[in-house]
């Protein structure tokens, strides 16, 4: 969660406005900017993007409802978390205000340590939402640090897996970016497909392109690297043209421009245990040197997962 979020309360009555600002300013996470009526909200968004919004419904000109849909409709804020927060307690009400697009509903009078945990509870959720991978939903680079850190705080028995697609790139210069997606998609199926099967415990996350991370239990690692790969190995020719499944590889320009024949797509997942890691930095650093050298071992046929040797 950043260190500062905007929060904006709408509210016509200035004793609520005044009275959640007061509470609020008491956290430093938080800014409060308060606002009385629709055209000043309005006027507000054009330049601005809160973090969160406290909206009433009863005000003048403008009422919640309709403030609701317009900020919504506004491409600046469309995504922006709201809070309806109201004396109306009919069940219609609420219906309303989240078929427009609201995200909670709390009636007054109100419990402020409640508000707060609601508030709390959706920022931290959009900074999840905003980190989800959005080709294959997965966590992004953040969530990957921050349940990485956690574990090692933890002091939790885990192992740290880098998966890396080799000769992607060539791929993608054969076959276009959209089927490269479809090779994404189909990975990161993979990868769930072994978390359903193994556990809720494992965690997986998407740094992005054809980069995974993948987080387990030391006793699990090797059956789950076995299964996700046997299950690529297997599937991955069904990408390629015939003309292309029959000679093994595809022809295209590397890297400095010269033309080269390159394999079938494979997985390389280099495993390392965080048991002597330390710190996040000193594991995401162990785990490329080691993805770099299973990159490169030579005879290598099909996908292959390379433990740290150096780890009991």
């Amino acid at each position: 969660m950043p260190e500062s979020n905007i929060v904006l309360v709408v509210d016509d009555d200035p004793n609520v406005g005044y009275l959640i600002s007061a509470i609020l300013r008491k956290h430093p996470k938080y800014r409060v900017v308060s606002l009385y009526n629709g055209d000043e909200v309005l006027e507000f968004i054009k330049t601005n993007s809160p973090d969160i919004i406290l909206l009433d419904l009863k005000m003048p000109g403008i009422d919640g409802f309709e403030l609701c849909k317009k900020i919504r409709d506004n491409a600046n804020t469309k995504n922006v978390p709201i809070i309806v927060i109201s004396g109306i307690s009919d069940t219609q009400a609420k219906i309303e205000s989240i078929e427009l697009g609201a995200d909670d509903f709390i009636t007054k009078p109100f419990e402020i340590a409640e508000l707060r945990a609601r508030i709390n509870r959706i920022l931290l959720r959009k900074t999840t939402d905003i980190s989800t991978n959005p080709l294959t939903h997965l966590p992004g680079n953040p969530a990957i640090q921050e349940e990485t850190i956690s574990r090692i705080k933890r002091n939790e028995d885990f192992v740290f897996a880098y998966i890396d697609l080799d000769n992607f790139k060539a791929y993608n210069d054969i076959y276009g970016y959209a089927k490269g997606d479809e090779i994404i998609k189909f990975t990161a199926d993979i990868l769930k497909s072994a978390q359903k099967f193994f556990g809720s415990d494992m965690f997986l996350g998407h740094v992005g392109g054809d980069d995974f991370v993948l987080i387990a239990a030391p006793a699990d690692m090797e059956k789950i690297a076995k299964k996700i790969i046997e299950d690529f190995d297997k599937n991955i020719a069904s990408f390629y043209t015939s003309e292309h499944r029959k000679k093994g590889y595809i022809t295209t320009t590397d890297r400095k421009g010269n033309m080269k024949d390159f394999p079938l797509i494979t997985m390389t997942m280099a495993i390392v245990s965080a048991k002597d890691a330390g710190h996040y930095g000193k594991l995401t650093e162990k785990v490329a040197e080691l993805k770099r050298y299973a990159k490169k071992l030579p005879g290598r046929k099909g996908s292959i997962y390379f433990k740290d040797r150096r780890d009991k």
